[in-house]
């Protein structure tokens, strides 16, 4: 009997060693995840949903979300071509494709967010910036005519 129970507590003993040693990980629907060894990313990414097995205390799980996600830019004012200025609220959804060059470039959803932020605001000013307000306003590709002659000349050109 004291045998079993010996065998008994050492099992019990490796097997909770195990569960919180982190050799267990759990991949979501909505998630994916890279192994990382030392903060160095290793293998491919894991994007398959269900219970995981990796090296404990060597190896760490590092979760990004599947889903699309979002970005708000501040408003602002930017001046148009015709130097009028207009209010503009830049927003974008956008979701990680490839985890594996993520996880090496940024690692962190708010550097992702700071990057796509000066990015997206830049072009956007850029955009603006090149065309008259009527232009960004229209509702169609038609040819703008002008109120006067001078317009409707150039335009016709």
């Amino acid at each position: 009997m004291g045998k079993f129970f010996g065998a008994f507590i050492t099992i019990g003993i490796i097997v909770i060693v195990l569960i919180f040693g982190g050799v267990f990980y759990i991949v979501n629907e909505s998630e994916q995840v890279v192994i990382t060894q030392f903060g160095k990313p290793i293998g491919d990414p894991v994007t398959t949903p269900g219970l995981k097995i990796k090296k404990p205390f060597l190896e760490t799980a590092n979760y990004f979300d599947k889903r699309f996600l979002a970005w708000d830019g501040e408003p602002k004012q930017v001046s148009t071509r015709d130097k009028r200025f207009i209010n503009i609220n830049t927003y974008a959804r956008w979701r990680i494709s490839d985890p594996l060059q993520y996880a090496k470039r940024l690692f962190d959803e708010s550097k992702a967010l700071t990057r796509l932020g000066s990015v997206l605001e830049g072009a956007t000013q850029n955009a603006i910036a090149n065309h008259d307000l009527i232009e960004l306003v229209r509702s169609s590709n038609r040819e703008y005519i002008g109120n006067n002659e001078e317009d409707n000349e150039q335009s016709s050109k």
